[in-house]
């Protein structure tokens, strides 16, 4: 009962804190304008990162990611609500003599009102706006491209994205098995008032690895994860900006019948918040995870996983401390520098993780199409 009725408590403090990981330096959509009709562009996304997990004695071993990502594109506006974009991803692993990535990457986006959809590369990785259990923020340092198709509603109190990315595609008689992820990210906001906001998500996502055409031995796997909860923030005056609480219920469920430690599982995910004018937001989470597991989560939040099968921690139970600082150098440049130590309760230690990055987003006019 004690996870419960720390939630509890939380919830209904929530007029002091507002709980929410601010990821929107690495945002990367694809916008429109209505002067941009018959246009090109050139566009550059640069991300430099260095991130140093020191973990011991927990779900998951320390290790660090120091590296940089380099994406140049072009751009082409068929239509003011009509783009093709066309470039390439190139990931440099910094002590790795190779590139560990090099993709093309090509996207249709199409809007109309409200409404976008997107075919080939996808606005992916932390613009789902996906929670950690159920997705990884290192994922965008390690796994960040995702192709498929993808449907968004987006306006004024409302976010709504919708899609799948296929990661592995097969044919008659592969080795493998085909891999795809779809998932369901909602955020409607219910009240806005004198500073007050409620809102209510809603964030499934389902990982599938099988097929019919393939000769694989592996057995036929589909996880489902999702969570809901509330969302409450409070607008202020003064060094803090913002205040507020971010409350979260997590499932995960197999659907197949493979052999996994624990067939469904929940999770309690509470994070209060504070965010300053200075660009420094300081967030509590608190984890309580109850035979959870997870396939594209933060692997703090499985009560065990597949680096360390044999490391059994039910339930998870721990509490971190988020320091974030965002700095914007110049147009299109921002500097982020996060720490995040926690206190693990299973082994009864502190341990903690940082790191930087350093992220350039721009785009610059070519000319108009000639028409005939």
């Amino acid at each position: 009962m004690r996870p419960f009725f720390l939630f509890s408590l939380l919830l209904f403090s929530s007029s002091s804190v507002w709980g929410q990981l601010d990821n929107s330096a690495f945002d990367q959509r694809l916008s429109f304008s209505p002067s941009d009709s018959s246009s090109f562009y050139a566009g550059l996304n640069l991300l430099a990162f260095g991130k140093n997990n020191e973990y011991f004695n927990t779900t998951v071993n320390g290790y660090t990611l120091f590296g940089y990502q380099f994406n140049p594109y072009v751009t082409y506006f068929f239509r003011p609500n009509v783009r093709l974009d066309a470039g390439a991803y190139l990931q440099q692993d910094f002590g790795n003599s190779e590139f560990s990535t090099i993709a093309p990457t090509l996207s249709l986006k199409i809007n109309h009102k409200n409404f976008y959809f997107t075919i080939g590369t996808l606005e992916g990785s932390l613009h789902h706006q996906l929670i950690e259990p159920l997705y990884d923020f290192e994922r965008v340092l390690k796994n960040r491209l995702e192709n498929g198709i993808q449907f968004q509603w987006i306006k004024d109190g409302l976010f709504a994205d919708a899609w799948v990315n296929w990661e592995k595609m097969i044919y008659f008689n592969d080795p493998d098995q085909e891999r795809f992820v779809a998932g369901l990210s909602v955020n409607k906001r219910l009240f806005h008032r004198k500073g007050w906001t409620l809102e209510v998500p809603l964030q499934i996502a389902v990982r599938h690895a099988g097929g019919q055409i393939d000769v694989s031995t592996e057995p036929l796997a589909s996880d489902l994860s999702s969570a809901t909860g509330l969302l409450f923030k409070k607008e202020l005056f003064g060094f803090i900006t913002s205040a507020g609480l971010k409350s979260y219920y997590v499932t995960y469920g197999s659907l197949t019948s493979r052999s996994v430690p624990y067939k469904d599982g929940n999770g309690i995910y509470v994070n209060p918040y504070v965010q300053t004018r200075w660009g420094v937001s300081v967030m509590g989470t608190y984890w309580y995870g109850n035979e959870y597991l997870t396939t594209d989560g933060n692997q703090l939040f499985p009560v065990t996983t597949e680096f360390l099968p044999d490391v059994i921690q039910q339930p998870r139970v721990f509490y971190m401390l988020r320091i974030l600082y965002d700095l914007k150098i110049t147009d299109g440049l921002l500097l982020t520098a996060r720490v995040e130590p926690f206190y693990d309760t299973f082994p009864n230690t502190i341990q903690y993780s940082y790191g930087f990055y350093l992220n350039f987003t721009n785009s610059f006019f070519l000319g108009h199409a000639k028409k005939k």
